[in-house]
């Protein structure tokens, strides 16, 4: 009985970790979002986010913008398209890479001037392989 309750306790120990490690394993950088031209309320992001599980990104929000979407961009016979992505996937060796002409951030409906060198935070939605929901903020550069 006492066997059995140690083995219990030290498959707990092993799982608990890596249940808190989930939201912990998520990292950004790079992070930075296009300062945009006066009288124009959008403009983009870029960044490269990386995680420790697989992940789908299920939202982006922020206080200063009104919508935020990604986007992908590609070239289809000859003309450069871009389309709203829906729930981009990262993981190990995986990450998701958002850079100026391939997918990046689309953010709609700036409330405000933003101003170079400011600091903003975005709210990033995901959702792991189970189902569970992660928020994680991260701090973006106004270039």
């Amino acid at each position: 009985m006492l066997n059995h309750l140690k083995v219990k306790l030290s498959l707990l120990a092993i799982l608990i970790p890596s249940i808190a490690f989930t939201a912990d394993g998520i990292s950004i950088s790079k992070a930075y979002i296009k300062k945009p031209r006066p009288g124009v309320d959008v403009t983009a992001g870029f960044a490269t986010i990386e995680s420790d599980v697989n992940l789908k990104v299920i939202s982006v929000s922020s206080k200063k913008f009104k919508n935020i979407e990604l986007h992908s961009m590609k070239m289809n016979y000859g003309v450069m398209e871009m389309r709203k992505m829906i729930e981009p996937k990262l993981g190990p060796n995986s990450p998701l890479v958002l850079s100026p002409g391939n997918d990046h951030l689309m953010l709609f409906g700036l409330s405000k001037d933003l101003n170079t060198g400011q600091n903003l935070d975005l709210t990033f939605l995901f959702k792991d392989q189970e189902g569970n929901e992660i928020t994680k903020n991260f701090e973006f550069n106004v270039r």
